[in-house]
């Protein structure tokens, strides 16, 4: 729900949120109708409450009919009495919110202080009903019903007088933090407020100063000056200003910039000009010379009258300001696609008719004979709880005191011959030992019960991928961020390429185009087709010449095409390390979220990154090399160092990657294969020795197949039937995506990976290409001039360079004419002599 009305656009909301305001205008009418009918209709519509809505010979006397008294009955006799007319006050605040859209209090205050307040009014209800004897008006007294079980708790474990104080510091409470007014109430009673001010004291000879101030003026009282007698010669003084915090000693030294600009914007709002003649000091500002202060108060000496004082024009400007009015709003990646839609659930097969419930009776059954399995060997059990899945049931057996598990488990065989199961296996359980019984008849688990589930809706991971239902009826999500590569194998038709295709649906139903990308690559060419259809949205393909090219490789088929792409993810992993590095953050999450915050400029190089799903199905065909030559196995080599280097650093840099193959040998799955993929889901397999290979333990080669598998995260191993998922359920979502609108570049422009460079093959000659050069090419170039010997040795050791790296720039030195060929483990030789001639060697490269 919450996806569909992120993806409505402004208009549809607007309607949606109108139409659900009247609804609830009309809901708040309905129950204020039955609601006051009910004060006067109750005792008539009594015989009625516990006939049916549909009986038509039953009269209501309520306005608001049969359903409108029960709702009523509710309200007023069951919960509030009368204090449930706070339910319309809030009804009527939520349909003003939707209809008007706008409220002028807070929408979750009202709520709180209505119902907290219908409460408390139960309350207090429901004691005077219970003082006076009103329990059976309105059915269930003034309060209701509710009320009273609660005063009448309170009487008979507090006593009357308790009670009678908890409801008034109840309501006290209530009114504390509903009415300002009585908060200020309650602070006058112990004392004088913050806010009352104290009058201004009068001078003991004149009238007192007249001063129009902001507040800092009157926040505390005026210091009045000493009076002096008029036949004293003044000198001239300044005014006094009399701040907040100001004595008498700061009143001498004159008025700040900002009282200056108080009393003349004072002055100049007065239509007349305040006289200055009842102050007790008569003076003006002090000049040098003199004078008045040119552009301040002016003012004259007179022996015949009071100095004059002129109002003061004081402009100030408000154009600087460090307050930021509105914030830069966040970038949001989806306005890419703008008009993207999600799949809905509709487009996948509900398999009602897959479904088989176990049946009592072969419960029963197996039951009955693992219990009388284990006395035959004299093993005491206490109890067997069955746990139904939908193709194995778990009994979890709870053993008696002193049964060693070692002893269940060796049974496993025996356990299975007596069930006539296959596929039995015992796992130990936290506080029991598990046998796990496959169904006569097992159950299909759909892909859309799946991704239905509040499980997979309400998951908060990067990467949400809904793989089946457990054993322990709970359906099984895991975060590919966090795993953070997946090793997938098994037998051939054993529901390996249905698994796949389930965690490629699960991730196109949970993320945008702009937030994820897949690499497919398929070396049997038929299992990824589909997803070519996704080419413009979901695929991330090397540059080609044409849109023909482009989706003839969407889906990588070939090996040498394969390794190719894999070096570009390598090249792809290494640019966003150092985007990583530039933007100090360590993985692409906070990455990704600093961008949105603009807190990283485009200008400065930086990108939103996707995450990039790599999805290799039969990996041993890749790497395979018998019989090939030597290019097939630098091919093999290559692809696996890809592989490798991807798995040790790509979970940083968001490129996770899913390898799947169907041959889990030891020269396949190596130690560092197993070692940079933690996460681990095995089918059924042949042997024990492949199920070892797989989850470093046997239990692989028990299972039924057609699904069935065994989910290893690091921790311990969970049996998990895979969601079912065919191909023409992919084909129906690959459509309805492949046919919405592309990228706005062109329309048809897919996410590019970075082109790899070939290397070449000859040893030397040949004109070098100064835009490919090593960006420390001319650095190498100096230093091997200045000693006059060419090393790679050198290199790494003097400009702290990589062994690939310095043996790159080797190559190119000696393509340049800089150095000569190897020749052996002897250092090359120094074809340039000085510095003025390789800077024309240099100078005439980069005039190419």
């Amino acid at each position: 729900m919450f996806k569909l009305w992120k993806n409505m656009d402004e208009d549809d909301k607007s309607r949606l949120v109108k139409i659900t305001g009247f609804v609830v205008a009309l809901f708040t009418v309905f129950t204020l109708l039955a609601t006051v009918s009910y004060f006067f209709t109750w005792k008539v519509d009594q015989s009625a409450l516990a006939a049916p809505l549909g009986d038509k010979s039953v009269e209501i006397s309520n306005f608001a009919g049969k359903l409108g008294y029960k709702w009523a009955n509710l309200l007023v006799r069951k919960w509030f009495g009368l204090g449930s007319l706070a339910l319309v006050i809030i009804l009527f605040a939520v349909s003003v919110r939707l209809l008007l859209q706008r409220w002028h209090y807070s929408m979750t205050k009202t709520i709180l202080l209505t119902v907290s307040g219908a409460m408390v009014a139960s309350f207090i209800l429901s004691f005077i009903s219970d003082i006076f004897g009103w329990g059976n008006v309105f059915g269930g007294g003034l309060g209701g019903e509710c009320g009273e079980a609660v005063v009448s708790w309170s009487r008979n474990l507090f006593g009357l007088a308790l009670t009678v104080l908890l409801l008034l510091l109840v309501l006290a409470l209530w009114l504390f933090f509903a009415s300002k007014k009585f908060t200020r109430w309650f602070d006058s009673l112990w004392g004088e407020t913050p806010s009352e001010k104290q009058p201004v004291s009068e001078g003991t000879g004149g009238s007192d100063v007249s001063l129009r101030s902001t507040p800092a003026f009157t926040s505390k009282p005026v210091r009045q000056v000493d009076h002096q007698p008029e036949d004293v010669a003044l000198k001239p003084s300044p005014i006094p200003v009399v701040t907040g915090s100001s004595d008498i000693s700061s009143v001498r030294k004159g008025p700040s910039s900002e009282d200056r600009a108080t009393l003349g914007s004072s002055a100049a709002a007065s239509s007349t000009p305040q006289s200055l003649s009842d102050s007790p000091h008569r003076g003006q500002f002090p000049t040098s010379g003199g004078g008045p202060v040119r552009g301040g108060i002016e003012g004259k000496n007179s022996k015949d009258g009071p100095i004059q004082d002129q109002p003061l024009e004081v402009i100030k400007s408000d154009d600087l300001t460090t307050k930021v009015t509105e914030e830069l709003p966040r970038i949001d990646v989806r306005e890419e696609l703008p008009n993207y839609k999600f799949p809905s659930l509709s487009l996948l097969e509900e398999y009602s008719s897959g479904h088989n419930e176990v049946s009592d009776e072969e419960l029963a059954r197996n039951n009955n004979k693992i219990r009388a399995t284990l006395e035959n060997y004299r093993i005491q059990i206490n109890d067997v709880k069955a746990i139904v899945g939908p193709t194995v049931t778990l009994y979890k057996v709870y053993p008696a005191p002193g049964v060693k598990i070692a002893e269940i488990k060796k049974l496993q065989e025996d356990i299975g011959m007596y069930l006539h199961a296959r596929g039995v296996r015992v796992v130990t359980l936290t506080d029991s030992v598990g046998i796990e019984v496959a169904n006569d008849k097992p159950s299909i688990v759909p892909m859309r019960a799946v991704l239905n589930d509040d499980i997979f809706r309400e998951s908060k991971a990067e990467l949400p991928i809904a793989i089946g239902y457990t054993i322990h009826q709970k359906v099984k999500v895991f975060d590919l961020a966090d795993a953070p590569h997946l090793l997938v194998a098994g037998a051939t038709k054993q529901g390996k390429s249905v698994g796949l295709n389930a965690m490629v649906a699960s991730l196109l139903y949970s993320k945008h185009p702009s937030e994820l990308k897949f690499v497919f690559i398929d070396p049997k060419m038929v299992e990824f087709s589909h997803y070519s259809r996704l080419l413009h949205h979901y695929l991330a393909v090397m540059p080609c010449n044409d849109d023909k090219e482009e989706l003839d490789n969407a889906i990588v088929k070939k090996p040498d095409k394969a390794e190719k792409v894999l070096k570009s993810l390598v090249v792809e992993m290494e640019q966003r390390y150092e985007l990583l590095s530039k933007a100090y953050v360590p993985n692409i999450k906070q990455y990704n979220e600093k961008y949105k915050d603009r807190h990283l400029l485009p200008t400065e190089g930086h990108r939103f990154m996707p995450y990039i799903v790599t999805v290799v199905d039969e990996y041993a065909d890749l790497t395979m090399s018998v019989g090939g030559g030597g290019d097939a196995k630098a091919q093999s080599r290559s692809i696996s160092t890809s592989i490798i280097r991807l798995a040790q650093k790509g979970r940083a840099a968001g490129i996770h990657i899913i390898l799947a193959t169907q041959r889990p040998s030891v020269d396949v799955i190596t130690g560092l294969i197993k070692a940079n993929f933690p996460t681990r889901i095995a089918f059924r397999v042949i042997s024990r020795i492949d199920s070892s290979t797989i989850l470093d333990s046997p239990g692989a080669e028990k299972l039924i197949g057609r699904g069935d598998m065994l989910y290893y995260a690091g921790v311990e191993m969970e049996r998990v039937q895979c969601a079912l998922i065919d191909s023409d359920e992919i084909n129906k979502l690959t459509e309805f995506i492949g046919e919405q609108q592309g990228y706005k570049k062109s329309y048809n422009t897919p996410y590019y990976l970075p082109d790899v460079e070939e290397a070449t093959e000859d040893g030397s000659g040949g004109m070098v290409d100064m835009k490919n050069l090593d960006e420390r090419f001319e650095e190498a170039a100096r230093m091997i001039v200045m000693n006059q010997r060419g090393s790679t040795s050198d290199l790494q050791r003097r400009l702290g360079m990589g062994y690939a790296k310095a043996g790159r720039v080797m190559d190119q030195l000696e393509s340049a004419g800089i150095v000569g060929p190897q020749d052996g483990s002897k250092p090359r030789q120094v074809l340039i002599s000085s510095l003025e001639e390789l800077e024309k060697v240099l100078e005439a490269f980069r005039n190419q």
